[in-house]
């Protein structure tokens, strides 16, 4: 890994960016710790939270064509910023406790003749601005469906899933679905024939993966 990357979420993983600006969504998501590749949460600490933002925001204005905003964090905007986090996660896997509405502050306008948010407030007030905003977008497009999160609990690396029937469930099968797949080889043959139930999951595909509206 590059030194230029410790502060890349999704780069770190060796995970291609999500289309246009839901790639800012897909860097929240993997700013977390995941045991199975061994990095740390980004959101843990000031500096290595601004370090994130920073080039996260970068990607993001390089992929949305827009200009980044200029956004300080305090140790004070952490919390806020892992519990959305938590939220955005829980919506992707549909396993979210809270189904409050969360609120934001942004304006609208004409950019070039097309309308574009503007964003308002100061630190994690606007990164959750433009977390939602971009989730919003990209779900009624449908690319917000494609943004999943490995099945690998070990891991739930954020991953744009570009199958062709939207169909992945890992974010790497060397990783994550080939060592699962065996340990559920190795269980089902230690289980008396007449016990077992549960298929497969041999291609790092299933059938249907539940939309997010």
């Amino acid at each position: 890994m590059d030194h230029d990357d410790t502060a890349a979420s999704t780069r770190r993983l060796l995970l291609a960016a999500a289309p246009g600006g839901l790639c800012v969504v897909q860097d929240l998501l993997n700013s977390a710790s995941m045991p199975v590749a061994s990095v740390p949460d980004l959101l843990a600490d000031q500096a290595t939270a601004q370090a994130w933002l920073d080039t996260s925001l970068q990607t993001w204005s390089q992929q949305a064509g827009r200009t980044p905003p200029r956004i300080t964090l305090s140790d004070d905007d952490l919390v806020a910023l892992r519990e959305l986090r938590s939220r955005i996660r829980g919506w992707l896997t549909d396993e979210g406790q809270d189904r409050s509405a969360l609120t934001f502050e942004a304006g609208v306008a004409l950019y070039d003749g097309r309308l574009a948010f503007e964003l308002r407030g100061s630190g994690a007030a606007v990164v959750i601005s433009l977390v939602l905003l971009e989730s919003l977008l990209a779900s009624h497009t449908g690319a917000l469906s494609r943004l999943k999160t490995c099945m690998n609990p070990a891991c739930g690396a954020a991953f744009y899933d570009l199958s062709r029937n939207s169909t992945r469930v890992w974010h790497d099968m060397k990783t994550c679905g080939n060592p699962i797949n065996l340990r559920a080889s190795r269980a089902r043959r230690r289980t008396p024939p007449e016990a077992r139930r549960a298929p497969k999951i041999a291609s790092g595909e299933r059938e249907s993966t539940p939309s997010i509206e």
